[in-house]
């Protein structure tokens, strides 16, 4: 707060009296009062919200502040290795959380390396997560949601901010269009293609190169007091390229994301409102390798078109929602394209998916007294598979059996209903208590080929064999705050249980080699998960922060895999610690902190091996009965601000990725290592070592950040 203060007295001479004229005037005082405002809100509840403008007292992520990466360090959001892009919440597949921006979903939230989301700070408003709790009108998937907003107020005057380092840097202008619009442009680029490749090509025999981009547009219109109107566009790509030169071998991934939507909302009272969404939605990646004259493509794609309404009544102790929700999935799954020494050609007709998905919903909450309330909803969802669509069967290749299905022909239908509750009990005025169930269906599932969240994998939606996956979800909560809400302590207890989970029945390599049903290549499974989660958190003072801490356990069972005993999926992880703090040294100087450490996910390793002639086969343990050596890490962060007022902020930004140079290893090779008898000197036995690859480990890095 900024406040300035003149004071004046005059006298006057004239003739005839001896009064004087005198004017004074003080110098301009400047009066600056510093306000903490919370980072983080709504632990209580289980919806957690991330104030985007207050994120600059957390530690960066090489000098750039990221809301999405910054919820990695909540309990229950599992810290995931070096190039994971993945987003896991108590213990589910990435796929199983929903990821919006302004409503519209996002099918690829993270760049690869996993440091960035495709969101830029500078242009967003709010991010918040259900993981506990899901009212009727958020459905289409089993974990959690969470939800990005835009900025979306009127500015009078034009304004600018950004951030520039060594890594990337972003812009954001916000422009008036007049008294009733504004518009906001945002743009992103990094040039990680100056570091990355010669950093593989001195350390590795495979030199790759990377590079992204995110651009957004916001149009802010209110023709009234009651009415207010916004667009939406964002567009992102990557870019990854890797050469094994001893094999003649490059490798190309292309992914991109875009998303336009435009929401009309209308207050027609303080107890009355409504939203209208339109938008559509597009995510792409595609893989290709190069050997010689061999050339083979694995396109994947999907497109949404999708509309929402939502009505709202509220009153003193009653808060209603009801809508319905429509999506059309234009869906490609990965299929195989490859000329040269052989050439696949496949029928379209037998790739494009044409789905349907929508819902009915109808939520309330009812406070029945200071310390009671429940909230009580009841959805109807359900998709549909139409053609045109062609189902094969194939005998060594060739086509031996066609169904044919005509467009517009309903192929399959699947339905349900999805009753949702939660209760809270305040037990004093800084304590409560909170119960929830949800059961959740999902008509659009991730197929995964790599087990570190790599663009590879590909989107497929219920058809005739595959059923949409389903979830019953529990969870029990304690909340107290100390101190007058100085201290606040959280704990829930939470199971879940999943029916018609996904898993891969081959690799890559199977697409390739031969023509198949993508249906036959898919197994489906049951599953649950369990644990608890903690979190401590200091609001005020100049030493800010919170300890979170979870336990896990995540676990799968598909007959065709592991004898038809249940296994870990591979995202199970025992512990997962986040211990973040701030500290303000004075008006100039902060710095922040942030230490994290996870237990290795679960992979499938070799246990021994035995001779075919002069091949060494490996032999297998248990499926996923393995485990990547533990995750962690501190990242360390320095700001020095040259200026801090109400509309301008100059910062200087000094960080450390990784400061105690863990080698964090992003997969595990195995070694054959042959050993010779020492009396004879002749071969006698094998070694199998197991090494972990890592890419990277300090990081150190400089930005400056700025608004005007």
């Amino acid at each position: 707060m900024i406040c300035c203060f003149s004071y004046g007295f005059s006298q006057t001479n004239t003739a005839g009296n001896d009064s004087i004229e005198k004017d004074h005037l003080l110098n301009e005082i400047e009066v600056t009062a510093w306000q903490q405002r919370k980072i983080l809100s709504g632990l209580s509840s289980g919806k957690i919200e991330l104030n985007v403008s207050e994120l600059n007292a957390l530690p960066r992520f090489l000098g750039e502040t990221d809301a999405l990466r910054t919820m990695k360090l909540l309990p229950g959001v599992l810290t995931t290795g070096e190039l994971n892009s993945g987003f896991y919440v108590r213990g589910c597949e990435s796929a199983h959380n929903q990821i919006r921006l302004n409503g519209v979903p996002l099918y690829n939230a993270m760049h690869m390396l996993g440091f960035f989301s495709v969101f830029n700070s500078g242009h967003m408003n709010t991010f918040t997560l259900y993981k506990s709790h899901l009212d009727a009108s958020k459905g289409g998937r089993l974990s959690a949601s969470v939800e990005m907003e835009t900025r979306d107020t009127l500015v009078s005057k034009p304004s600018i901010s950004g951030n520039i380092g060594i890594i990337s840097s972003q812009l954001t202008a916000a422009l008036p269009l007049g008294e009733k619009a504004s518009i906001y442009l945002s743009g992103r680029k990094t040039y990680l293609a100056f570091i990355v490749k010669p950093i593989t090509t001195k350390t590795t025999d495979t030199p790759a190169d990377y590079d992204f981009e995110d651009y957004n547009a916001t149009l802010v219109f209110k023709p009234s007091e009651k009415d207010r109107i916004t667009a939406n566009f964002y567009y992102g790509k990557d870019y990854f390229d890797i050469e094994a030169g001893k094999y003649l071998l490059n490798g190309e991934i292309k992914w991109s994301n875009m998303a336009a939507s435009a929401q009309w909302n209308k207050n027609f009272s303080e107890t009355k409102k409504m939203s209208h969404i339109v938008y559509w939605a597009q995510y792409k990646n595609q893989l290709k390798i190069l050997q010689n004259q061999i050339s083979v493509r694995l396109p994947s794609e999907i497109t949404d078109y999708g509309y929402k309404n939502l009505f709202t009544l509220k009153t003193d102790k009653f808060t209603g929602k009801c809508g319905m929700e429509y999506i059309y999935h234009h869906m490609y799954p990965q299929r195989i394209e490859a000329q040269g020494a052989y050439t696949i050609q496949s029928d379209p007709s037998s790739h494009l998916y044409h789905i349907h998905e929508g819902a009915l919903f109808l939520n309330g909450e009812y406070t029945f007294s200071p310390r009671f309330s429940a909230q009580l909803g009841l959805r109807y969802s359900g998709a549909a598979q139409l053609g045109r669509f062609n189902y094969h069967t194939y005998q060594q290749g060739e086509i031996v059996d066609t169904q044919q299905y005509g467009k517009g022909e309903l192929i399959k239908f699947y339905g349900g209903w999805e009753p949702r509750i939660s209760l809270l009990y305040r037990i004093k005025s800084a304590q409560q208590l909170s119960l929830s169930y949800n059961l959740t269906r999902q008509y659009i599932g991730q197929v995964s080929s790599s087990s570190i969240g790599f663009p590879t994998d590909f989107w497929m939606p219920v058809s005739r064999d595959i059923p949409p996956q389903r979830a019953h979800s529990f969870s029990a909560g304690y909340h107290i705050a100390l101190d007058q809400r100085n201290y606040e302590a959280s704990a829930e207890l939470y199971y879940k249980r999943l029916y018609n989970q996904m898993e891969s029945a081959g690799a890559l390599i199977d697409m390739i080699s031969q023509q198949y049903v993508i249906e036959d290549k898919i197994y489906l499974g049951n599953g649950y998960n369990y644990g608890m989660e903690f979190i401590f958190r200091k609001n005020r003072g100049r030493l800010t922060g919170w300890i979170s801490y979870a336990l896990g356990w995540a676990y799968r069972q598909t007959p065709e895999i592991n004898e038809g005993k249940p296994y870990p999926a591979k995202q199970d992880r025992r512990h997962d610690l986040s211990v973040v703090a701030n500290f303000q040294i004075n008006r100039r100087w902060d710095c922040s902190a942030a230490f994290v450490y996870a237990t290795g996910n679960a992979l499938t390793m070799p246990e021994g091996l035995y001779l075919i002639g002069e091949n060494a086969i490996c032999e297998y343990g248990p499926y996923n009965g393995g485990r990547m050596p533990p995750y962690h890490r501190i990242d360390l962060s320095v700001n020095y601000w040259i200026s801090k007022k109400r509309n301008t902020e100059q910062v200087i930004n000094f960080s450390l990725y990784n400061a105690y140079n863990r080698k964090n290893p992003i997969y595990l090779d195995v070694e054959i290592q042959p050993q010779k008898d020492n009396e004879n000197r002749k071969q006698s036995s094998f070694i199998i070592r197991k090494r972990g690859k890592s890419i990277y480990g300090i990081i150190p890095s400089i930005s400056y950040s700025f608004k005007f």
